[in-house]
């Protein structure tokens, strides 16, 4: 059986993929997205023309 990470190809996936992962990882700790519902008690959203 070959070696996965034998070819460039297969190299170059794997880096993407620990950039990809690390980057979520890091924007989920440094965004904090609000707990609640954005709108406080019974607004209502109204677009006017």
């Amino acid at each position: 059986m070959k070696n996965i990470l034998a070819s460039k190809r297969s190299k170059a996936i794997v880096g993407i993929g620990i950039v990809a992962v690390s980057i979520g990882a890091i924007s989920k700790i440094i965004i904090n997205y609000p707990a609640g519902s954005c709108m406080k008690g019974s607004q209502q959203m109204t677009f006017d023309k």
